[in-house]
């Protein structure tokens, strides 16, 4: 099924028998399973186990953690904002994006809402003189919004180095990843007109590099949503096959010992 021409899901089976190696990064499974393939654009595949760019596979295990380890820092850094926004002003998020050219470097520390990938752009597209989380609560959902992510992707990482791990010690992962990239959607659709316009327009450097960042940032963590989602359900299925054949082989010892 293909869908507005971006991508498509290409469901086929694949009957392959595998030895039982010591577990790899790989997670590839030992039974009969559905693949579910996610194609975006022309160069890019992902499957339950493996993502393709350009024809080179890459274990989505690996995927996961590398995504997983670069959002942990991202989300650190906009939890520190808060910290020393609270040490330095004794506010919870004193942002405020309309600096000089000459700022300091911990007035740019503020001035940037890291977690949203916003370097200024919406300054320039909306003529904000704050974050965009200050104007809905003053800064305190983001700042608990940061511990809750953060903690989420310190599970995954440690769930994909305990490959017996439970299989629901993902879902606070996928839960906060869904929301995250639903988040950012709703925001670039509600600014949508502004940056359209924007770009209409005179585009210098500093605007050039304030989107560049964020589509970057809005590409990436959708991509890592899609992943994640893949290698959870490759996982389930794993667990499932694993379950229906040893009840399969407690059956078949069943009627041996009749």
């Amino acid at each position: 099924m293909v869908f507005g021409g971006f991508f498509s899901f290409d469901p086929t089976w694949h009957l392959s028998v595998v030895p039982s190696p010591s577990p790899d990064w790989s997670g590839a499974p030992r039974f009969a399973s559905l693949a579910t393939r996610m194609k975006l654009l022309w160069c890019i595949t992902i499957s339950e186990f493996e993502t393709s760019f350009f024809g080179f596979k890459i274990p989505n295990r690996v995927l996961t953690f590398f995504f997983s380890f670069l959002q942990v820092i991202v989300v650190s850094v906009s939890f520190l904002q808060h910290v020393y926004s609270w040490t330095k002003f004794s506010n919870i998020f004193y942002c405020r994006s309309n600096i000089l050219p000459n700022a300091t470097w911990a007035e740019r520390f503020l001035a940037y809402d890291i977690v949203i990938f916003d370097y200024g752009l919406m300054r320039r597209i909306l003529g904000t003189t704050e974050c965009v989380a200050n104007y809905l609560d003053g800064g305190y959902m983001r700042c608990n919004w940061c511990v809750q992510y953060s903690a989420s992707l310190i599970l995954l990482i440690i769930v994909l180095f305990c490959p017996q791990s439970p299989l629901w010690l993902l879902w606070p992962a996928l839960l906060m990843q869904s929301s995250y990239v639903l988040g950012m959607g709703v925001l670039t659709m509600a600014t949508a007109p502004k940056l359209l316009e924007a770009l209409g327009g005179k585009v210098d450097s500093e605007l050039g590099t304030a989107v560049s960042l964020y589509v970057a940032g809005f590409c990436l963590n959708w991509l890592f949503a899609f992943i994640l989602w893949h290698y959870y359900w490759g996982i389930e299925k794993m667990h499932s096959s694993m379950k229906k054949g040893r009840a399969i082989q407690e059956l078949l010892d069943a009627c041996d010992r009749m």
